[in-house]
């Protein structure tokens, strides 16, 4: 198959592709949230999505494969779903849509790879920190003007101010989609472990909070792993709370009202992070290859050798996070919640430079932002095959007779990374009204930078020297593998002679233009 040869290729050169940047854990901010399309669930799915950006004249009169990649597991069934999906995309626009999915621990080299070389992919899944190396190395292209003239759909459901978030200097590189734009560190756990140790959430206020609840259920579990955590999102990492600006070296601080950007890992927070989770690595709670290995943490818990993560939350995050894990999980939250760049422009669907037919590409990409059909098919697949309906009236579905997380032949369960969510079916245990709950909680307080995307075009050799550095220090730190008290001085030595001061010094004059701008 096309996609299998494309991913063959792709590993055949993995070793000698180089690392592209990538951002820390740490948090950023955005703009007011914009209206969705819809409030309701898609039970009245149709795919009669908007079709007036589509009926612009495009030449289409050579039929076109579109190469689309995202970022999560991948399933048996994805060719049927496929098929589904082009009996709609074929007579509209004479193309057909090929699915490739990465791996959340290769997909940064692999779409380097792709977007570096001369294969084809059209629709990019742009992780926020990496749009502006992106953008500034050719690999994708400008969609603004692309926007403008085809993105009817996506306008009235993310609104015009978010859709242009993935922003710099004046390009666009991706195009958001509706999810939680609000952001929080909690911890999630099994639950009846938890219960099993004698505790609840309620217990749980902050990272030291845990200490107890991982002694008592070590002890009856010696073989887990209590915090799971993986190779760029280890546990010290992943509980990061802050505006990163893009990508980590220079932050602005959660309590900061004045704009002002500072070296996170010289913060207090990271500092007493690492020391903790330094502690609880001695005591045997993470695993010794926490720094270096490649799983997921939710599929370290579902395979039953890991009790909890750290992890953002979001309205109905329980409920997905126990679908993926095939347990039932809760979360504590750990810190407050503000407004986030770096949730709005999280995910942006981007076009690559190899794209043939790039406005027709785009046309396909509104056309998924109205179309209940597409959606559906995409994240949850075939009716009555991947997924039957337990509620038809209210758009609630479930899995099929003898079918559950761990034998699914396919179910992404990615709305976070779906055009548009809020017009596909919701999965039991949800509320049909969770879309009001997203607008509430993305109504969480701003911060001063929310909305500002760095663009790092001035100081790209500083910010690969800073990448270098930092990709020395951070997983040994993060897993508690070294000693913070010695690492963390020797990192920040170290950053200042790759060129940190510099960068923050080009990120502060960028962030006092956009703070001035408003």
């Amino acid at each position: 198959m096309r996609k299998n040869k494309l991913l063959h290729k792709a590993a055949a050169v993995l070793l000698a592709a180089s690392m592209v940047l990538s951002a820390t854990g740490c948090t950023s901010k955005a703009p007011e949230a914009g209206a969705v399309q819809s409030t309701g669930t898609g039970s009245a799915a149709g795919g009669n999505g908007d079709t007036a950006a589509a009926d612009e004249a495009v030449d289409s009169s050579e039929p076109y494969t579109i190469t689309w990649a995202y970022i999560g597991a991948t399933y048996q069934d994805t060719d049927l779903v496929e098929e589904e999906m082009n009996k709609i995309l074929q007579p509209k626009f004479n193309c057909t849509i090929d699915i490739i999915g990465f791996s959340w621990g290769e997909y940064t080299q692999k779409l380097n790879l792709m977007l570096s070389g001369e294969e084809p992919l059209d629709m990019v899944p742009v992780i926020y920190g990496n749009g502006a190396s992106y953008l500034n190395n050719g690999q994708i292209i400008d969609m603004k003007e692309l926007i403008d003239k085809y993105g009817k759909n996506m306008k009235e459901v993310v609104g015009e101010d978010t859709l242009y978030v993935c922003n710099v200097g004046g390009k666009i590189y991706g195009v958001p989609v509706f999810k939680e734009y609000s952001v929080d560190a909690a911890v999630m756990l099994r639950k009846d472990l938890l219960e099993e140790a004698g505790f609840s959430v309620d217990d749980i206020h902050s990272i030291d909070d845990l200490g107890p609840v991982y002694e008592k259920v070590k002890e009856k579990h010696p073989e887990m792993v209590m915090l799971a955590g993986r190779k760029g999102e280890t546990p010290a990492v992943a509980a990061l709370w802050c505006d990163n600006l893009s990508d980590g070296f220079g932050v602005i601080m959660p309590e900061d009202k004045e704009g002002k950007v500072v070296n996170y890992y010289e913060s207090e927070q990271f500092k007493h992070n690492a020391e903790v989770i330094y502690e609880y690595a001695r005591k045997g709670y993470l695993s010794k290859d926490c720094a270096t290995m490649n799983d997921g943490k939710k599929p370290q818990v579902k395979a039953g050798t890991a009790f909890s993560y750290f992890t953002p939350t979001k309205p109905g995050v329980e409920l997905q996070d126990s679908l993926d894990t095939g347990y039932e999980m809760v979360y504590a939250p750990l810190t407050s919640t503000f407004r986030a760049t770096s949730q709005m422009a999280w995910i942006g669907w981007g076009i690559g430079k190899n794209c043939k037919y790039p406005e027709r590409v785009m046309q396909v990409l509104d056309y998924m932002y109205a179309s209940p059909e597409l959606m559906n098919l995409f994240n949850w697949g075939i009716e009555g095959r991947h997924y039957v309906f337990a509620d038809e009236e209210k758009g609630i579905i479930t899995y099929p007779e003898g079918v559950n997380v761990q034998n699914k032949t396919y179910g992404l369960n990615m709305g976070y990374e779906m055009p548009n969510q809020t017009i596909a079916y919701v999965w039991e245990g949800n509320e049909p009204s969770v879309w009001e709950e997203y607008r509430k909680f993305n109504s969480a307080e701003p911060l001063i930078s929310t909305g500002f995307i760095f663009d790092n075009s001035n100081v790209l050799t500083e910010i690969s020297a800073l990448t270098n550095v930092r990709d020395k220090y951070i997983d040994a730190i993060g897993s508690g593998a070294v000693d913070p008290a010695a690492a963390i001085p020797e990192m920040n030595e170290a950053l200042k002679k790759a060129g940190l001061d510099k960068v923050i010094q080009e990120k502060q004059a960028q962030l006092d233009a956009f703070i001035a701008s408003k």
